[in-house]
């Protein structure tokens, strides 16, 4: 008795797996490769110097105005050395149309440096 027990499940379990269906690759297909990372010649990393920024929502509010720009990578405020440090794809952005939306905000955008070429 205790034997039925004990082969009756592992027959169900054997006959299940051999009727699930096996994935067929066909050789046709073209192998989907992984996605290299893109050189990008046009990045620059720039400082620009804001005046007005007291707390982390002064800086949430700054990144997020940054990173809306087509063409910003990464953003990264710090209100209390009163600088955001911006990666963008020179091309796309204009620095100018950044510091008008950053003065919009309530901040002063002052200069700016260009810390990559």
């Amino acid at each position: 008795m205790k034997l039925k027990i004990f082969i009756i499940p592992v027959l169900v379990l054997a006959f299940a797996c051999q009727n699930t269906p096996k994935e067929t690759v066909q050789e046709d297909e073209p192998v989907a490769e992984e996605p290299t990372q893109k050189v990008l010649a046009n990045v620059q990393k720039i400082e620009l110097n804001i005046e007005g920024m007291t707390c982390t929502g002064c800086e949430n509010a700054v990144q997020k105005t940054l990173n809306e720009f087509e063409g910003v990578f990464a953003s990264k405020a710090d209100h209390e050395k009163g600088i955001a440090t911006v990666e963008i794809d020179s091309t796309k952005v204009d620095i100018t149309k950044v510091k008008e939306a950053i003065i919009e905000l309530g901040y002063t955008a002052k200069e700016h440096n260009v810390l990559t070429e």
